[in-house]
């Protein structure tokens, strides 16, 4: 049987865990920015409300974003362990 040899590139960019935890803090900022304007507007503060539903609709859009990427990362992971090698 014919050996094959594996080769391991070292990635010139960031890890890919680095990469996924800076775009989770992003929807955290996004939520909690989506939430605060929202108190704001509760509390009467002079804040339209159109600016509050577009914060809500951005920080919604980014979440299920980052869903839909944990559902594919799964899936992913699902299909290598199921494998058979």
């Amino acid at each position: 049987m014919p050996e094959t040899a594996i080769t391991v590139m070292n990635p010139s960019g960031p890890a890919f865990m680095q990469t996924i935890g800076a775009e989770l803090d992003q929807v955290n900022v996004s939520l909690n920015q989506a939430d605060a304007a929202t108190r704001a507007l509760a509390a009467g503060q002079d804040i339209p409300v159109q600016d509050v539903m577009i914060a809500m609709e951005h920080a919604h859009l980014k979440l299920q974003f980052a869903v839909e990427v944990r559902n594919r990362i799964i899936d992913a992971y699902q299909n290598l362990t199921n494998m058979q090698v």
